[in-house]
């Protein structure tokens, strides 16, 4: 019962980390790509993510014997969802919080 709880905050919690490390990067360095760049790569992300959650239901509804082992399968819910968010963002503030010494 523990685990279903940690995992998902736990690496909520390292993928905060690693989108307030490159988001930081790109806003403090030299060679930044700039806003652009910046936006489309996260929409890129975003789409890339919908397709990856979108294909495996499409498939399900068309394909009977594929159904049965897509349900058998990990499919996070709202509550898994809410974990994650939590990591992340306990990421981020407790980092900046960390780094600039507990000032917004």
């Amino acid at each position: 019962m523990i685990r279903h709880k940690i995992m998902p905050l736990a690496m909520g919690f390292a993928m905060g980390l690693m989108m307030l490390w490159m988001v930081h990067r790109q806003l403090t360095t030299a060679d930044a790509l700039g806003v652009a760049a910046l936006a489309t790569f996260i929409t890129a992300h975003v789409l890339v993510a919908l397709g990856v959650l979108a294909l495996p239901v499409w498939i399900a509804t068309r394909v009977p014997r594929l159904h049965a082992i897509l349900s058998r399968l990990h499919r996070p819910n709202l509550g898994h969802l809410t974990l994650m968010l939590a990591g992340v963002i306990s990421a981020a503030l407790s980092t900046h919080l960390w780094i600039h010494g507990g000032q917004f």
